[in-house]
């Protein structure tokens, strides 16, 4: 009886022994099982929260829409409770500048109007528009893209208009448009013509009153051309932004001189 009673209790811990064994590796089963459908959840995760993300603040619009651009007024009008003014209405707000007169009879006047993505303000165009002075009829004169801006226009005469703008690229260039007879009658946009296409953006544009030259600014090294300074900056790898950094508090003295690019004026025959 005994020899037998201490054979059972030997066959009882040994069972407990496999038991606990099994149930070890059934947690270390369960642990990596589960570590797995997390390690596998990460990708949706990141996808969840950059959609999400992109839904709270849009991306700036890549063209002009028709329908993605709504009016101040229309905009105002569709609100259906009192807010107080602030500045984020006045950032809606378009912008009308730089204003001209027709070169002969001053019944008309040519400006720019700058507008925003509304309502989120997420990305603006400038645009040329026409005015008639005697019957307040307007006409877009240039077709708005996001992130397109025309800007210093000038009359080189009653028919034809010189401006800058970067429509084809990032660099800014030199553009014209031709007037029509009848503008009031005019569907379409007009299409710009570009003239230049310097390898570096041109600013700061005058045209004289007799409208045989104009000049613009450009930043290049001295004694070099656009081309070769296009060409010397990227032989150096130089960035084309102008930026100065300064490791001591800045005070102007008289002792140094820049020897890097700087605006030189450019002088052109306008040829009619």
């Amino acid at each position: 009886m005994p020899g037998s009673n201490t054979d059972y209790f030997t066959r009882d811990n040994a069972t407990r022994i496999i038991s606990k064994s099994k149930f070890r590796k059934f947690i270390w089963l369960t642990i990596v099982f589960l570590l797995g459908i997390a390690i596998g959840s990460i990708p949706s995760i990141v996808l969840y929260i950059r959609s999400s993300h992109s839904g709270s603040n849009p991306s700036i619009p890549s063209g002009w829409n028709i329908d993605d651009y709504q009016s101040n007024s229309d905009y105002y009008n569709e609100l259906t409770t009192i807010h107080d003014f602030n500045q984020t209405h006045n950032l809606r707000l378009d912008r009308l500048s730089s204003p001209q007169f027709h070169p002969q009879h001053g019944k008309s006047v040519i400006y720019l109007r700058k507008q925003f993505h509304m309502p989120d303000l997420n990305g603006s165009t400038t645009t040329l528009h026409w005015t008639c002075l005697q019957t307040n009829q307007t006409k877009q004169l240039t077709q708005p893209i996001w992130g397109v801006h025309d800007q210093q226009f000038y009359w080189v005469d009653d028919k034809t208009i010189l401006f800058l703008s970067n429509r084809k690229s990032d660099l800014i260039q030199l553009f014209q448009i031709n007037l029509p007879d009848d503008i009031i009658s005019l569907i379409k946009f007009i299409e710009p013509i570009q003239i230049t296409d310097y390898p570096l953006s041109i600013d700061n544009l005058l045209v004289n009153r007799q409208a045989t030259r104009l000049a613009f600014s450009c930043q290049v090294y001295a004694n070099l051309s656009i081309e070769e300074t296009y060409n010397r900056t990227k032989t150096e790898g130089l960035s084309s932004e102008l930026v100065y950094k300064f490791d001591k508090l800045f005070i102007r003295q008289w002792d140094k001189f820049m020897t890097g690019r700087r605006h030189h004026p450019i002088y052109l025959y306008i040829v009619q």
